[in-house]
């Protein structure tokens, strides 16, 4: 380590996500090589951000997408082989059969992950994108935080009530006031905003920025 290694102070990075943004995904998974790749310690704070908050139905990907921004299915395919391609870089996994729902109770259940010191949404991520996770589903939410490290009957207590939806509410609200307008967006030590899915390397120079001081 370099004596200017030592002078560097962990960094603080908040990241606005939605579960089901598969930029976000992508994203996220580049930030944390990134935050791999410097030598000062970073801290990721995950926020929630719904793009759909007003969702009451679950439905298949490929047919959300085909209502919201009119796409046939061939377009939509050539979509899914752009994201597969770059997911796969980063090592993740990205199936094309997966459902869409409401995301409150997976960020809630983040929420409440966090505040025991514990990640849990890169787990639920996984496990959505695998194509093997219902996000309606309370018990596969539960078994993506337990397999994070959470106790799997602590997980379903939250999900059964209402828990933790003002820390959902407040960073939706958050994200609104900072001029976020859809997500991801991340704030890299309280200075820098990035929206959308950044490069690796433009996390990297940001993060060693901010540990400079």
């Amino acid at each position: 380590m370099t004596e200017t290694d030592q002078t560097m102070t962990a960094v603080r990075v908040d990241a606005w996500a939605d579960i089901v943004c598969p930029y976000c995904y992508i994203g996220e998974a580049r930030l944390v090589t990134a935050a791999e790749s410097i030598s000062a310690p970073v801290v990721i704070i995950p926020h929630a951000f719904q793009l759909d908050p007003n969702r009451t139905t679950t439905e298949s990907v490929q047919d959300y997408l085909g209502k919201k921004f009119g796409a046939s299915p061939e377009q939509l395919h050539q979509q899914h082989e752009q994201l597969a391609g770059m997911a796969e870089e980063l090592g993740l996994p990205f199936a094309e059969e997966r459902s869409v729902s409401n995301t409150a109770d997976a960020h809630r259940l983040v929420a409440a992950a966090e505040d025991l010191g514990l990640v849990v949404r890169h787990a639920i991520q996984l496990g959505h994108f695998s194509g093997a996770l219902d996000l309606a589903s309370h018990s596969d939410l539960a078994d993506a935080a337990a397999q994070a490290g959470m106790d799997r009957d602590a997980a379903l207590a939250v999900l059964a009530g209402d828990d933790f939806a003002d820390v959902v509410q407040a960073d939706q609200e958050q994200a609104g006031q900072l001029g976020a307008t859809g997500v991801p967006f991340t704030v890299v030590g309280e200075r820098f905003a990035i929206p959308g899915a950044a490069a690796t390397e433009q996390y990297m120079d940001l993060l060693s920025q901010a540990a400079q001081g």
